[in-house]
């Protein structure tokens, strides 16, 4: 009677180690970036929009107030003097001027919303983490406020550590870091930077 042996050669170290970077959170992660990138480049659009024609409005009716001025100015020239429309060419004066520095201030703002968010999120595009996604990106003068989520808290200063080294954020200093974590959820971040001539003062 010949008795037959079962071996098991079935052991988990002979199974493939899981990845930690899974091509199917790669390609999430790569769809999330053209998602914020699409969505950003369309509020861009529309800001632009917006401060052109109010640029344009502006610029309209400096134009009208010159018109104005230049009509009494004439007036001025061709007979005496009256006190009043000297005072009223005074007036149109400061308002054209006025409506000038209008049109010089929304000249930055244009600048500054349809090139600095192009640039900031091309440079958020090259340090990505698939463990960091962003919800809020708010843009100020010389300071820039990033809110989002964390699945590894790791994951947070490395990722700002990256951001240093960009383009956009090169010269800044990140003044404020809070993180909390609310029940079954994900780690929460607020991150705050800002330029360090600032800090410096």
């Amino acid at each position: 009677m010949n008795l037959k042996k079962r071996v098991n050669l079935y052991s988990d170290s002979l199974l493939p180690k899981e990845q930690r970077l899974s091509f199917k959170r790669l390609t999430q992660a790569l769809g999330l970036l053209v998602f914020i990138f699409v969505v950003s480049s369309t509020v861009t659009y529309v800001l632009v929009l917006d401060l052109e024609a109010e640029k344009s409005e502006l610029t309209q009716q400096q134009r009208l107030l010159n018109s104005k001025k230049q009509s009494l100015e004439s007036a001025i020239a061709q007979r005496t003097p009256d006190a009043r429309l000297v005072d009223r060419v005074e007036l149109l004066s400061q308002q054209v001027e006025l409506k000038q520095m209008l049109i010089g201030e929304l000249s930055q703002r244009e600048a500054l919303t349809s090139h600095g968010y192009s640039l900031l999120f091309t440079d958020l595009a090259r340090v990505a983490n698939s463990n960091i996604w962003l919800n809020r990106i708010r843009v100020e003068e010389n300071s820039y406020i990033f809110e989002g989520f964390s699945s590894a808290p790791n994951s947070v200063p490395l990722w700002v550590e990256r951001l240093k080294t960009t383009e956009t954020l090169k010269g800044h200093a990140f003044a404020t870091m809070s993180m909390s974590r609310g029940e079954d959820k994900p780690l929460g971040f607020t991150l705050t930077s800002k330029a360090e001539t600032e800090e410096a003062k």
